[in-house]
């Protein structure tokens, strides 16, 4: 079974040559003090290759979300052909893997 962690943001962003890592941070609830208010909870290591590769899986996600809340907030039965047509076409088009 794969581990969860959960995370809140990004604390730091280190790169050394064609290496990325990333800081995955974690804030802390109901902290008093402002100053510590996150814990680094993981450091994730890859190549700046596989970082863009990753952004742009990102990317495409939110704007996959983007078109369905975009559909799903106007008619639903008037637009969903449409936009599902031009989605298929997009997906033709954009050959990243998801």
């Amino acid at each position: 079974m794969t581990k969860e962690i959960y995370v809140d943001g990004i604390g730091n962003i280190s790169v050394q040559g064609s290496v990325v890592t990333l800081t995955m941070t974690r804030e802390n609830l109901g902290s008093t003090s402002d100053v510590n208010n996150s814990n680094d909870v993981l450091h994730l290591t890859m190549t700046g290759q596989n970082l863009i590769k990753i952004t742009n899986i990102l990317n495409n996600t939110l704007k996959r979300l983007a078109q369905r809340s975009q559909a799903s907030s106007s008619g639903k039965d008037e637009n969903s052909d449409s936009s599902n047509i031009q989605s298929k076409q997009n997906q033709k088009k954009n050959k990243t893997v998801n």
